[in-house]
């Protein structure tokens, strides 16, 4: 097999068998290196695709690419089988000996080693060989943003890799060897802290301390003057100690590399409230603070893990809160809910898009699909150093979405699960975690109960602690009943522990000591029964959370009695409440909620729990919808039924908001083969999701959705359901660029429509014909579809619908050149909305006027309006539209002669299109944009 000689560390270079090879510039050089950037690692054609190309996507470009890479071959010669072909993928084949950034990570983990090992001149050779592999920035002779990212990542890279170094020098009392090399590296890097902080230990180790000041006094100027910033708190530690004339910092506890922030942005701080009373695991917190200072310049990755209930979360949080301050950029935390044993684990896809947002990305340029958002989220913390922590993981392939890849960053996971297949393939460093000790679980229950009284009653508290079986989550909930009830003895309660006996299954362990029943039992028992009941009860919640009107449904209750109920659960940490008016149950309790309602509610009050809780969503979500979309669509619910509640939900924006939280509990309560009310709820619960997903696009889980409220119409022989579920499976069809399935639906909804004479059938059916009319191009067509559909909805007396059929009509006759036709629908309309304050109508209304503006030549007034619209429609929390209003901005400055503004405008509503998958809509603007470009 030929040799290769590859170099990413300075300019592109590539021999085979030591003769040099010519790479083209342009796509192939780019290609080679997003291959070798992933070496020996498998690239999908699609990302090939979006690295090369951004959003400025030629005509076929898969093919392209392909040419590319039998371009890349070619050059290759005898080494071209390098280039691989896997599937709908390439991958680059080479050996660690024959790609320098392969060589530098051998050497950097050799290093890492023989550092953990105490050898540290060995460490420092190792470094200075990983070092030696660069000859100047990444890729110096290649360009284009694809490449800038990768150049950017090795080069931080490498300062991380000299801090390193350096560091060590500093160890082994090399002060005096490194100070020059130190100030010409702080010139360059003026405003990086650690580097700083390195020169500052140099020179004070020297005995220079006051040039060591000097360099301290010079960074904080450079920081005001350039940044407007302070040296960070681990800088100015360090100052103070020098000024103290006190040892400076060196090894682990030396200050981290800080990363650079070019300009500002959000530094998000999401760990939860440390526990106070966290006590003990020093063992275990050495070894995290030992595996935190290993990954020094790479990406760390720790495991917790452990039986439930045995303090992995606390354990992670109070490690966490301790070493959040050597993560500059900010903290994320996520509970991942693997073990909720009623409820899915949260999605990876979802969990990005609130990482993505709380790293400062807009919510509209979220991406949709999961590896677009993978690839932003490693995009985005790259460069920065970020602590991530994942909480209660199912298993590895839950969490490898989530890792961050760039160096600095550090993730701590916590699962019951060993999670094997991270120290496996992703090099995870594995905390387990046991019972406490006999000396931290008496400590543990002692700071819960008081030292006096603990001292009072000194046999009954090891008692106590040996009948918790050492479990901090039995302890803290023991603990926390006997505070809350200090006239009860200690002895009494010892005593009925040891008496309580129940059926709860031990979960990782076959000692009756170790099993978690005993402690339930003593907490629930202890409760009132209204509390009682409502924890029972929280057993048949299908979500993570309940509100208080949800478990004023399942009780039967008025809200203040739920509400009154879910405060005591919370006073004994049954139940905690992570926001306002929302409440969690750790899943071991929910697991022994369920039983106590399988051995203590009969058949009938747990069927009529669940009738209520099904009728709570169905009920909440036509009120959401109902805000959202002004949606009657011709069916009544009429009021719920006796002891529900609906969800108090103020506005729009607190209808998405809800939505969005319980659209994953929705969509279970739908797949479920049994559900209260059978297929006449099933079919409502699919028709009060239905609006809310078609106005965000969302054709899969709408296609989901209509399916099952279709199959149900069927059963019931309900013709009205059948027509409904069609005509939104249409809807789910043109979402996902299926137009002959959208045209097949809506003939077979016509066809039955015309059978019921039903006139809101009717019009639904003809307003869909319109869409779908509209988007072949055949704008006489939708209006005629429209005005049909507005005539049926007149007759049935559904004022909000026929505005849409009239609107439709108006736009459409615009684009006809109906002018008058126009301006009499939407002047029309523009009164109505304003008088009854529709907020959505109002904006609508004014990109009817808007664009009849824009035809005849009133470009000032037709921004004006768009703009009253864009505002109104993002205050009411519709962000595709309101992107869909820059294209008729963009249209707007065409006219006006200025294209180059007019192609930002569409270039962002491309954007937009492409994110949230507006397919017919993206189609429209690329359409636009390749006219501008000829």
């Amino acid at each position: 097999m030929p040799h290769l000689d590859v170099r990413l560390l300075g300019p592109l270079e590539l021999r085979v068998d030591a003769a040099p090879v010519a790479i083209p510039r342009g796509n192939t050089a780019t290609v080679l290196a997003i291959l070798l950037d992933e070496a020996n690692g498998v690239v999908p054609l699609e990302s090939i695709v979006r690295a090369v190309y951004g959003l400025d996507i030629p005509q076929d470009p898969e093919t392209q690419v392909q040419n590319t890479v039998g371009v890349l071959r070619r050059k290759l010669g005898a080494a071209r089988d390098r280039v691989e072909t896997v599937g709908r993928a390439y991958r680059f084949r080479i050996a660690p000996d024959e790609l320098d950034t392969l060589r530098c990570k051998a050497n950097e983990d050799r290093a890492r080693t023989l550092r953990t090992e105490g050898r540290l001149e060995e460490a420092v050779a190792a470094l200075r060989d990983a070092l030696g592999e660069w000859r100047g920035p990444a890729l110096a002779n290649l360009s284009g943003a694809t490449v800038d990212g990768i150049r950017r990542r090795y080069d931080e890279h490498r300062l991380a890799l000299l801090e390193r170094r350096v560091d060590l020098d500093l160890e082994l009392g090399r002060a005096a060897e490194v100070v020059d090399e130190l100030r010409q590296i702080v010139a360059v890097h003026g405003t990086r802290q650690r580097f700083t902080a390195l020169l500052m230990r140099a020179l004070h180790g020297g005995g220079r301390t006051a040039e060591a000041l000097e360099a301290y006094a010079a960074l904080r100027e450079r920081l005001a003057d350039e940044l407007g910033a302070d040296p960070d708190q681990a800088l100015r530690d360090l100052h103070t100690a020098i000024l103290r004339d006190g040892p400076p910092k060196a090894g682990p506890g030396a200050p981290p590399p800080v990363a650079e922030a070019p300009f500002p942005r959000p530094v998000p701080a999401m760990l939860p409230r440390a526990n106070t009373r966290f006590t003990g695991r020093t063992g275990q917190l050495r070894l995290l603070d030992g595996h935190l200072a290993a990954a020094e310049g790479a990406a760390g990755l720790a495991v917790i893990t452990g039986m439930g209930g045995v303090g992995k979360t606390a354990l992670a949080v109070s490690w966490a809160h301790r070493i959040a301050h050597r993560f500059p950029d900010g903290q994320l935390y996520f509970n991942l809910r693997g073990f909720d044993p009623l409820a899915q684990g949260a999605d990876a896809a979802a969990v990005l898009a609130e990482a993505l947002v709380a790293l400062g990305v807009e919510a509209h340029q979220v991406p949709t699909g999961l590896d677009e958002r993978i690839g932003l989220y490693r995009t985005v913390l790259a460069g920065r150093r970020v602590l991530v922590v994942l909480d209660n993981a199912r298993d590895a392939a839950q969490v490898r979405p989530l890792l961050p890849v760039a160096p600095g960053s550090f993730t701590l996971v916590t699962s019951r699960d060993r999670l094997a297949g991270l120290d496996a393939t992703e090099g995870a460093d594995t905390v387990p975690l046991e019972l406490l000790s006999d000396a931290d679980a008496w400590a543990l229950l002692v700071r819960r109960i008081g030292m006096d009284r603990a001292m009072d009653e000194e046999r009954a508290v090891l008692r106590i602690v040996a009948s918790c079986g050492r479990l901090p989550l039995a302890l803290t909930l023991i603990g926390a009943w006997a505070a809350a009830h200090p006239q009860f003895s200690l002895a009494s309660l010892a005593d009925r522990l040891d008496t309580t006996t129940n059926v709860f299954r031990v979960l990782a362990s076959s000692d009756p000591a170790s099993d978690p029943r005993s402690v339930f039992a003593c907490s629930y028992q202890a409760l009132g029964s209204r509390a009682a009941r409502a924890f029972r009860l929280f057993g048949l919640h299908p979500g993570a959370e309940v509100t208080v009107a949800g478990m004023a449904s399942l009780m039967g209750l008025p809200a203040a009695d739920a509400e009154a109920a879910l405060h005591e659960l919370a006073d004994v940490h049954l139940v905690d409440q992570p926001s306002e008016g929302r409440y969690t149950m750790h899943d071991l309790l929910r697991s022994y909620a369920a039983e106590r309602i399988a051995e203590e509610v009969g058949a009938a009050e747990r069927d009529a729990a669940e009738t209520r809780l099904v009728d709570y969503f169905i009920h909440s979500a036509h009120a959401a919808d109902t805000l959202i979309g002004l949606r009657g669509d011709g069916v009544d619910l009429g009021e719920p039924g006796p002891g529900v509640l609906r969800e108090p939900i103020a506005d729009p924006r607190a209808a998405s908001a809800w939505f969005t939280t319980e659209s994953e509990v929705l969509l279970g309560l739908l797949r479920r083969p049994e559900l209260p009310g059978g297929d006449v709820n099933r079919w409502r619960l699919g028709w009060c999701m239905a609006g809310y997903l078609t106005d965000r696009s969302v054709g899969k889980e709408l296609l989901e959705t209509q399916s099952a409220a279709f199959a149900a119409a069927q059963r019931t022989g309900d013709g009205f359901g059948q027509v409904v579920s069609l005509g939104y499976l249409s809807a789910a069809a043109m979402f996902l660029g299926d137009e002959a399935a959208a045209d097949m639906h809506l003939k077979r909804a016509m066809a039955m429509a015309d059978d019921l004479e039903q006139p809101w059938a009717k019009g639904f059916v003809c307003f869909a014909h319109c869409v779908l009319t509209a988007r072949s191009g055949d704008d006489a067509g939708a209006v005629a579809f429209a005005r049909q559909a507005g005539a049926h909805f007149r007759a049935s007396g559904d004022s909000f619908w026929e505005y849409r059929a009239e609107w439709v009509a108006g736009w459409h006759s615009l684009l006809l050149g109906d002018l008058d036709e126009g301006r009499a629908v939407f002047e029309k309309l523009l009164a109505v909305s304003e008088a009854l304050e529709i907020v959505p109508a109002v904006a609508n209304s004014q990109l009817g006027l808007g664009l009849l503006a824009h035809k005849e030549g009133r470009l000032d007034e037709a921004l004006e309006r768009y703009a009253l619209a864009a505002s109104l429609l993002a205050d009411f929390g519709l962000p595709l539209s309101v992107s869909l209003v820059g294209e008729l901005v963009g249209d707007v400055l065409e006219t006006r002669g200025d294209l180059a503004a007019a192609v930002a405008e569409w270039r962002k509503a491309e954007r937009a299109c492409v994110e949230f998958g507006a397919r017919w809509e993206l189609e429209r603007i690329r359409g636009k944009l390749a006219a501008a470009s000829r």
